[in-house]
């Protein structure tokens, strides 16, 4: 084999068999190998031949109807911030700094609490009991198109109390993860339904403060879809200095800037 025409596959695998490539083309390929090495300078020639990279022309749409999990591509981004509504930069930094700081230390609290046995550990509603959470979170069941923090007198309920209950250390502990990302959901769901309030974002920032990474497929959506809903409130706020702006502006750094879905923060200057 001469040097110069050794690929760089070549010259990275040793040869088993020493081929006599002399007069490579000096034979007919309709016509039966008569020697081992005629055979195996044949086999060398189909193989130059073929090319690096093979594509196959499959019809995906036969297999459409044997999926069982649709991911869905959403390439929507945020609402752009009307002028002087973003936040700059210093202060999306100051803010993903402190909430990295809250991470650690929830995470230094869950380790200490997971070995003190003696701890009593909160019952909270299950996963997917969207009114227990709804009476936990509020003090009540919402009433459409009500006002989370508008709360009648004779609404309490199994003695939650009316107004309804913080994100408690020990309650947002009891929690695991699949129903931190559920409860997150029902947030987001109010939020859409009846506005935002600070108590329900209190709810956010320690759901958001719990929520692990890597990111599942549901977590990542459920996190797109509160910044996306954030930009849409912050959107239609008249001025500036409207008490909902900053921590609308705050649940879009946290997740474009700490849970890395960039193209969803703000510039900022």
């Amino acid at each position: 084999m001469n040097g110069s025409d050794e690929s760089d596959e070549d010259r990275l695998q040793g040869a088993a068999l020493i081929v006599d490539d002399g007069g490579l083309d000096d034979f007919d390929l309709d016509i039966p190998p008569t020697t081992g090495n005629e055979y195996l300078r044949r086999v060398r020639r189909e193989a130059n031949d073929c090319p690096k990279v093979v594509v196959a022309d499959i019809d995906t749409s036969i297999f459409t109807k044997k999926q069982t999990v649709n991911v869905r591509h959403d390439t929507r981004g945020c609402h752009p911030a009307p002028k002087g509504f973003a936040p700059d930069l210093e202060w999306q930094r100051t803010q993903i700094a402190d909430f990295a700081e809250f991470r650690q230390s929830y995470a230094r609290q869950k380790a200490l609490r997971k070995k003190n046995k003696s701890l009593k550990i909160e019952n909270v509603p299950l996963a997917n009991d969207v009114e227990g959470w709804c009476r936990l979170c509020f003090g009540r069941l919402q009433p459409p198109g009500s006002v989370p923090h508008e709360i009648k007198e004779n609404e309490s309920e199994n003695g939650t109390d009316r107004q309804g209950t913080l994100p408690l250390l020990s309650i947002m502990m009891a929690m695991d993860q699949p129903a931190v990302i559920k409860v997150l959901e029902y947030h987001i769901n109010w939020f859409e339904a009846t506005g935002f309030s600070d108590k329900q974002g209190s709810w956010f920032y320690s759901l958001l403060v719990c929520l692990e990474k890597p990111l599942s497929p549901e977590a990542c959506s459920t996190l797109r879809t509160l910044a996306r809903s954030c930009s849409n409130l912050r959107a239609s706020l008249e001025h500036s200095d409207d008490p909902q702006l900053s921590p609308l502006n705050l649940f879009i750094c946290i997740v474009a800037r700490y849970f890395d879905q960039i193209d969803l923060a703000d510039s900022g200057t």
